[in-house]
């Protein structure tokens, strides 16, 4: 009995001694997690208009194309189609237009009434380092150079209708003269500029570049509704409404509804030059480009400002010389005479 005893209390001791004993710690687990941050790449923006474009497109050279402005053209076909208007006087009273897009793979099929080059739409173009595309051109006389000489003196890569190809053609749809119904097919355009080995890259060091706000904003204090553009004393007046619907600029004018987030008005001064013409003769008007005053309107708002070309780029700027930021969208840009009695006026709807 003791001996059962003895043994029963062995086995107790020894039970006791391995539940006290310390079990392993288990071994630590690591975990590793692995963080991936996702860089979105920067919008590539248009340089003409402040909002985004095609990756493809960023780097290339614009094309301005000249278009007619005369009742029997109007409505132009694809016109608010380009990234900018620019319009001014050519001679005779009469207007032109020049519109550039920053991306020539976009021109729509079908623009015009092409028309022929002048001096001043020349230079414009080669301010935005951009082809310019035309029909046909004025020639030097006595005291005027011409549109083609100006094209060859300044060094401007040109696709010209008179030399023919597949880009031009006539519209039979309208029963006006020839001379309103010629016709750029732009999606052509590609192949024009490969076909003439035309650089495509854009060229920094010599294009005008434009500021953008991120969003839309008051361009100054003064309301500004309604705004009337006359380049001269002898030509018509470019009218424009501003929309609380859409907060843009309209006009009919052109006998169809164009709009514009943005219009800039420059006044330079101007130099009419009288030479023969068809037994008769004519007065071209040329722009000078020496800056000076202008004006800026968006968003039903308005602000006096300064503008100047310098390296033979053009440059925009605030009335205390700051640099002038457009509000992303479209733009119209008037070229009004400073000495030849050319007017800018504003109104506020009562």
């Amino acid at each position: 009995m003791k001996k059962l005893t003895a043994v029963l209390l062995a086995i107790v001791l020894v039970l006791a001694l391995f539940g006290c004993a310390k079990q392993p710690e288990p071994e630590p687990t690591t975990t590793t997690t692995t963080t991936t941050t996702t860089t979105e790449a920067p919008k590539q923006l248009n340089p003409l208009t402040g909002k985004e474009m095609d990756q493809r497109a960023v780097g290339i050279r614009p094309v301005a194309i000249v278009v007619e402005n005369l009742r029997p053209a109007r409505p132009q076909w694809a016109i608010g189609s380009s990234d900018i208007i620019m319009e001014g006087e050519v001679e005779g009273g009469i207007s032109r237009m020049l519109w550039l897009y920053a991306d020539y793979t976009k021109v729509p099929e079908k623009v015009g009434p092409i028309r022929s080059a002048r001096p001043s739409y020349v230079k414009f173009a080669k301010m935005f380092d951009a082809v310019y595309i035309h029909w046909g051109g004025s020639h030097s006389k006595a005291d005027y150079v011409g549109g083609y000489e100006t094209i060859k003196k300044e060094g401007v890569d040109d696709i010209d209708g008179m030399k023919g190809g597949e880009l031009f053609g006539r519209d039979r749809t309208r029963s006006v003269s020839s001379e309103h119904r010629g016709i750029l097919n732009g999606k052509k355009i590609p192949s024009a500029i490969k076909k003439k080995k035309f650089r495509t890259k854009l060229n920094e060091e010599k294009v005008s570049e434009f500021s953008f706000n991120e969003s839309v904003k008051d361009a100054g204090n003064d309301k500004a509704d309604k705004v009337s553009v006359k380049f001269s004393n002898r030509t018509d007046t470019r009218k424009f409404t501003y929309s609380t619907k859409d907060k843009k600029y309209h006009t009919n004018d052109w006998e169809t509804d164009v709009k514009f987030q943005n219009l800039v008005i420059l006044m330079d001064e101007t130099k009419y030059i009288t030479t023969p013409y068809k037994g008769g003769s004519t007065t071209y008007l040329n722009y000078q480009y020496k800056g000076g005053t202008g004006y800026y309107a968006s968003n039903g708002t308005k602000t006096a400002i300064k503008w100047a070309v310098k390296d033979g780029k053009l440059t925009l700027m605030s009335e205390n010389g700051q640099t002038l930021n457009l509000n992303p969208g479209k733009s119209y840009i008037g070229l009004a005479s400073s000495n030849h009695e050319g007017k800018v006026t504003f109104s506020v709807n009562e």
